[in-house]
């Protein structure tokens, strides 16, 4: 990397677009003002000066200094780190005055450089920030972004170390850091000022852990010595908090950190990767498969998986061996209540507490403890310590069942307990067959609570089963006696979460979410199925879902799209649910109603098959209005479309035209023509078996529907259709330009993100097929920048490829091998089974490059590219350096 200074710009000049930012400021400035007092004002004049220079001679810009700290910013990230290591090297060589010593720490980070006024704005100005903040003095730190920029240019003497993934304050996702190491300056430092990282999830404890030191003792050391551990036993023993605590003390031993996968709410073993590759934030193409993404992020790393609740999904055991296979350092700790039943299967029974009425007992501290949580003033005296332990005989120390009875300390004391104890608890076990004794004295207690519940409060407790992962309380009023007022539901709620038969949590927008324990929804649902409205239940929730697809659709390609996928994803066990029970109940109008605006969330974050097979179900059945079906045959198609199967995507939109076509409904319509020419147009570029004459007549007649409705984004569907039968059908690229420009105005004017992205591309296209090869980079990464903030890693994928294809005509074959590299391992390690569509349109940027600068140059640059961490691929697809 050369180190020949560059003069800087003026000093408002601020560089845009990609922009690398350096934070400096002295270590222990304080200590140094106080040793020197006046001469401070001498030394800190020097080293600006210092400072200064280096900046200036390397093209940067200064942006502000505040006491002895600089911000600068650098639109080449090679100038940046040559600024930071001049800076460095002039600092070790001055002589300072009275045995002072100066040393700087420096961060380097490279981002988008958002101008706000004079300075800059935006997390990747925190970031850098916090990068600097994390170091000691002589140190530079580097983002892997900037790292990513400047490592395949490294002058001899110089190199970078990677220090691992850290936390940064103010940051919830860690990132990794890396130190620059220069020859002739210092190299050890003491560990970064970091939040103390380990990734996870493990989920936080509300009450505090009472008990079991021997059980935790043992199956920490089983775990230690077993890649498989299961923790079986009847609910409410414990299971899962054991497991929990158990990792969350093992967590520091496992440098990929302890996750936790809650498959409570499933019940479908093929969604078993899925969970746990959500839980891992692994990203898994919308049309990939889950399981080969989860092998690939695991395959390497040292980590502790906790799968909570696997009985209902016993079948997906081989899932469990599967991944334990592929990854040779990955842990599993089960909590389920039969083992798995697979080879190094380690099994600890977890037995409830033992029965014991004495004061210092686990039990009876866990009675106390839990009581006090509701009636703050009880103790334990001496007049009711023979009622707590007769409580805890009749339970058989299941800690569950304890928390239950203790929650009813609010309005009952431990002798009024036991009169109810004796009443209920001895009907129940003898007449529960069946099952294990364990399990009938725990529903005997779910069921001595649930007496003492008024009756709104029991017809809310059963109608919340129909939630698998909890709701909120607009779902739970949706789902409550229509005839209750909402403050009557409130009411109902509070009790149920006093009595511990709900449980109550904060969601990520602040909302309060309520849920059950397996056991109790369990108990829920059976009381439900029985005593209630089961059928009109589960058609309130669906109705509740079908409001809430219908309210998510427009924001689901719109300029909130990443907060509504969000939510869409918290509530995908719900929707799966409701949309089990349309088909179960015949009822195909509400399910396709709702799965049709949904297709838009299974096409960008998957998985897509799930998507087509709950469409495929519906439409099998027969209730449904014409309107209704052509909405979701339409759906289908994109489906299949995004899926890779071009034959589905034009049978269905061929089907779906005719039952929208003349209906009505012209929103439909305006769909249906576009979705039927968009079908034939890749049908005749594919495959020649369609006439692009038809597609355009078809766009042309969206259009036109789409102008008397004022649906300026149908019009910019319809303009981008067009444009693309000009450009890809009819090769006339020079004509299509406009109409696609128009298109992608139109697209961002109204605020939909996934249109402008489609519109962006599309355009790049068109600017690189005429020889605009500057032009179409800049459309394709402005199409990554509105992808990346919403997540869609599909979409970035194949932008990528795109920019890969620009940087190989430009001849910067090592960029372009490089990107390649990239986009590929991205692709496998995202379970993708087919390459994106924009792959058709890309060439072989790799085969160019093999024959420009031999197969040694684009194997190393493939490998780099392989290497890179997402945030560190986009922004070397920003860069420009050759």
């Amino acid at each position: 990397m050369p180190l020949t200074p560059r003069r800087a710009s003026t000093r408002r000049a601020l560089p845009t677009g990609t922009v690398t930012f350096l934070f400096t400021d002295i270590e222990g400035s304080t200590r140094i003002l106080t040793l020197l007092a006046d001469g401070y004002a001498g030394l800190l004049a020097r080293h600006s000066k210092i400072m200064r220079s280096a900046i200036r001679d390397h093209a940067g810009t200064e942006i502000s200094t505040e006491g002895d700290s600089f911000f600068a910013a650098f639109s080449s990230a090679t100038d940046a780190l040559a600024a930071a290591i001049s800076a460095q090297r002039a600092l070790a060589g001055e002589e300072w005055q009275e045995g002072a010593t100066v040393r700087v720490r420096m961060g380097l980070h490279t981002g988008e450089g958002r101008r706000g006024g004079d300075s800059y704005v935006g997390l990747d100005v925190n970031r850098a920030a916090r990068i600097a903040a994390a170091g000691h003095g002589g140190q530079v730190l580097l983002s892997d972004s900037t790292r990513a920029l400047i490592e395949p240019s490294l002058a001899s003497g110089i190199r970078v170390r990677d220090l691992g993934l850290h936390r940064l304050k103010d940051f919830e996702a860690p990132i990794r850091i890396s130190q620059l190491d220069v020859d002739g300056l210092p190299s050890d430092f003491p560990a970064l000022k970091t939040i103390d990282i380990h990734p996870g999830n493990l989920p936080e404890q509300l009450t505090s852990f009472i008990g079991r030191q021997r059980e935790l003792a043992a199956v920490t050391e089983l775990v230690r010595s077993h890649r498989l551990v299961t923790l079986t036993g009847a609910g409410g023993t414990g299971k899962t908090r054991v497991a929990v605590r158990v990792a969350a003390d093992l967590l520091a031993e496992h440098s990929d950190g302890a996750f936790f996968v809650d498959l409570a709410p499933i019940r479908d073993p093929v969604l078993i990767p899925l969970a746990i590759a959500q839980a891992l934030s692994a990203r898994v193409d919308p049309g990939g498969d889950a399981l080969t993404a989860v092998r690939a992020h695991l395959r390497d790393r040292e980590l502790l998986l906790v799968l909570d609740n696997f009985e209902q999904v016993i079948e997906g055991a081989p899932v469990v061996e599967d991944l334990l296979s592929a990854a040779p350092h990955l842990r599993i700790l089960v909590t389920s209540r039969t083992p798995l039943g697979i080879y190094g299967e380690q099994e600890f029974d977890l037995q409830p507490f033992e029965i014991s009425g004495e004061p210092g007992s686990a039990a009876v501290a866990l009675f106390v403890e839990r009581a006090r949580s509701v009636r703050p003033a009880f103790e334990l005296t001496d007049a009711h310590a023979a009622a707590v332990a007769d409580i805890i005989a009749r339970l058989d120390g299941l800690p569950l069942a304890i928390e239950l009875a203790a929650g009813q300390i609010r309005v009952l004391s431990p002798a009024a307990i036991v009169t109810r104890l004796d009443r209920r608890l001895p009907l129940l076990t003898s007449s529960s067959r069946g099952r294990p004794e364990r399990q009938m004295t725990m529903r005997a207690a779910i069921e001595w609570s649930y007496d003492l519940l008024e009756e709104l409060e029991r017809r809310l407790f059963a109608r919340l089963s129909v939630f698998p992962a909890g709701c909120s309380l607009e779902g739970a009023s949706a789902v409550g006696d229509p005839e209750e007022p909402g403050t009557s539901v409130l009411q109902a709620m509070n009790a149920l979460v006093g009595k511990s038969l709900l449980r109550q949590r904060e969601a990520p927008h602040g909302e309060p979410r309520f849920g059950m324990l397996e056991t109790v929804l369990e108990y829920a649902s059976d009381r439900l199925r029985t005593d209630f409205d089961a059928d009109a239940t589960h058609d309130r929730m669906a109705l509740f879902f079908l409001a809430f697809a219908e309210k998510a659709e427009p924001h689901l390609t719109g300029e909130e799209q990443a907060v509504w996928l969000d939510r869409c994803e918290g509530e995908l066990p719900n929707l799966r649910r409701a949309l089990d029970w349309a088909v179960e109940a015949g009822r195909a109008d509400i399910g396709l109603r709702t799965a049709t605006p949904f297709w838009r969330y299974w096409q960008q974050r998957g998985p897509m098959w799930e998507g087509r097979r709950v469409l495929d179900r519906l439409l099998a059945l027969s209730d449904s209005s014409r309107v209704v079906r052509g909405k979701a045959l339409g759906a289908a198609s994109g489906l299949a479309w995004w899926d890779g199967d071009h034959d589905a995507t034009r049978k269905l939109a061929e089907e779906a035209l005719p039952l929208v076509q003349g209906s009505g409904d012209r929103p439909a319509e305006m769909d249906g023509l576009y979705n039927l020419g968009f079908a034939l147009l890749w049908s005749a570029v594919l495959r020649g078996d369609a006439d692009p004459d038809r597609a355009a007549e078809l766009f042309g007649e969206s259009q036109r529907v789409a102008e008397e409705l004022g649906d300026r984004r149908g019009s910019a569907k319809a303009l981008r259709g067009l444009g693309m039968v000009t450009a890809i059908a009819r090769g006339d690229v020079t004509t299509a330009l406009p109409v696609l420009q128009r298109a992608a105005a139109l697209a961002e004017e109204v605020g939909d993100r996934w249109e402008t992205i489609e519109a962006m591309i599309v355009l790049g296209n068109g600017h690189r097929f005429i020889g605009d090869k500057q032009g179409a980079k800049v459309l394709y990464l402005r199409s990554i920048d509105l992808a990346v903030s919403a997540g869609n890693h599909l979409v970035i994928n194949g932008a990528l490829l795109l920019v890969a294809a620009v940087e190989g005509q430009m001849g910067r074959h090592e960029r372009a091998a490089t990107l390649w590299g990239a986009a590929a391992a991205a692709r496998e390690a995202s379970g993708a089974v087919r390459p994106p569509a924009t792959a058709r349109l890309v060439g072989d940027p790799v085969g160019a490059a093999r024959a420009a600068i031999g197969d040694e140059a684009v194997e190393r640059a493939l490998a780099a590219g392989r290497s890179m961490q997402p945030e560190a691929v986009i922004a070397y697809a920003r860069g420009t350096e050759a």
